[in-house]
């Protein structure tokens, strides 16, 4: 009896003990599959960081690159700007000086001849004024003449290289004949015809 006890002692121990191994096993796979979601899962997130870390990396870089592209263009933009300017300016002294050295020949008389003579006939009506530089007041009496009816004839610190200005208030007109806004007319076309453009 002893020894049939003892066989089925035996035997109980044998499968507890299977059962605890069974159990044992399980227990470390379930283990080894929870480890293995929870890698996956810690790494698809430190991916999706990673993700979205290189995405707002490269969008700031673009911004920073757009930036610098921008603040690059205006620079040089400025630049030519100014050597357009510089260009521009070059030209137009040399234009002035020439009309300078013009405004001491006979044929600048001859012009202002004409000038007076053209504004006659369109300031027709008496209270007109002509405006000169203060180098042609050696020229009053020529202009006058020129004109050929009574008018004032005054210096203007405005004008500095030649010419008539000539206003009538009676008639509301103003007759543009200087030198100095021709030199200026000249200086607007050029600007948009140079091929100069910078915008």
């Amino acid at each position: 009896v002893i020894m049939q006890d003892i066989g089925k002692t035996s035997n109980f121990l044998k499968a507890i003990n299977k059962y605890a191994a069974e159990q044992r096993k399980e227990i470390k796979t379930r283990a080894e599959e929870f480890r293995k979601y929870e890698l996956q899962k810690a790494e698809a997130e430190v991916l999706r960081d990673a993700y979205y870390l290189i995405q707002n990396e490269m969008a700031q870089m673009k911004k920073n690159i757009a930036s610098e592209v921008s603040k690059l263009e205006f620079e040089k933009r400025r630049e030519l700007f100014a050597k357009r300017q510089t260009i521009m300016n070059d030209v137009f002294k040399k234009a002035q000086d020439k009309l300078l050295n013009f405004a001491k020949t006979q044929d600048y008389i001859k012009l202002l001849k004409n000038y007076a003579g053209a504004v006659s006939k369109i300031l027709k009506k008496s209270g007109t004024v002509l405006y000169i530089c203060k180098r042609d007041e050696v020229f009053i009496d020529v202009i006058r003449e020129a004109y050929g009816k009574i008018c004032k004839v005054e210096v203007s610190d405005s004008i500095k290289i030649g010419g008539i200005l000539a206003v009538n208030k009676v008639m509301s007109l103003v007759v543009d004949e200087t030198l100095d806004s021709k030199l200026e007319e000249q200086r607007n076309w050029f600007e948009e015809n140079s091929k100069l453009n910078i915008f």
